[in-house]
């Protein structure tokens, strides 16, 4: 990650002020630091990212698929968290 941009306060917060001011109203704290990430990923990580995309879509073109109820079912016991509502 683009250590001297990431850390920079004021670089977030002309960050943060550009993305409210075009509708961004609704916008969480945890949306806008995910946003904030990606932003300033570098090359090597955001050639990462794409790649586990793609292969994400080649997955699901090979049909190597399952319900998403079940794969949260598999994460809720796995992380000993609470039966979906």
């Amino acid at each position: 990650m683009a250590t001297d941009r990431v850390n920079d306060p004021r670089a977030f917060l002309d960050f943060l002020g550009a993305k409210l001011s075009n509708g961004g109203n609704g916008l969480t704290l945890d949306e806008a630091l995910l946003d904030w990430e990606i932003e300033n990923q570098g090359d090597e990580e955001r050639a990462d990212t794409i790649a586990a995309v793609r292969r994400g879509f080649e997955d699901i073109d090979a049909g190597r698929v399952r319900p998403a109820r079940e794969a949260l079912e598999e994460l809720r016991r796995k992380h000993n968290l609470p039966p979906l509502s």
